[in-house]
């Protein structure tokens, strides 16, 4: 179940990257940024795409040579996990750079949902906390750690090393707007 898509997105990892938010997510941190993404049901919106064709139909969506990764948010994307690996691989293969969200731990992923790990570059880990600022433009709080995995290695990632908060206002064809990336609202 996909949420929301934007083709090309500059503030969502490094370089330009295509970015999915994945529907459901049964954490519900308090004060999260993307609570429209919580609910599952059919009732709650977003894009449902059959299990065969969601990797095909995504993908699709990928302007060609004008990102060189994906992003995947939610929601809870490992709550989708049999989707999230095979979407990963995929993006893989097509030779882009895989970058994911979760607001469960490292450690906590490791026990279950290894072979996904495996699919995925940058791992963005841990609950959203709004009583820890944020440190790096791409995690929500400061807990969170930016994982680089690769060759069995997992490498923390210096927040300094991501840049400055940044963020993007997309305004769609019927005036709705969506918000990513990171801001410091000024009153």
């Amino acid at each position: 179940m996909v949420h929301d898509i934007i083709p090309v997105s500059r503030v969502n990892g490094p370089g330009e990257r295509f970015v999915v938010w994945t529907r459901g997510c049964r954490r519900r941190c308090p004060g999260c940024f993307n609570r429209a993404t919580h609910a599952r049901g059919a009732s709650s919106g977003g894009d449902f795409f059959p299990a065969r064709l969601s990797v095909r139909e995504i993908l699709s969506r990928v302007p060609a040579g004008k990102v060189m990764g994906i992003t995947v948010s939610g929601g809870e994307p490992f709550e989708q996990a049999r989707e999230l690996r095979r979407l990963l691989a995929a993006a893989r293969q097509a030779g882009l750079h895989t970058l994911v969200y979760s607001g469960y731990t490292y450690e906590e992923l490791r026990k279950k949902y290894y072979a996904c790990l495996l699919c995925i570059d940058i791992l963005i880990d841990g609950p959203y906390s709004r009583d820890i600022p944020q440190t790096s433009p791409w995690a929500g709080s400061g807990n969170q750690r930016i994982l680089c995995l690769g060759e069995g290695k997992v490498i923390v990632w210096d927040t300094v090393f991501c840049g400055s908060p940044r963020g993007e206002v997309f305004i769609d064809k019927t005036g709705g707007i969506r918000v990513t990336g990171s801001f410091s609202i000024q009153e």
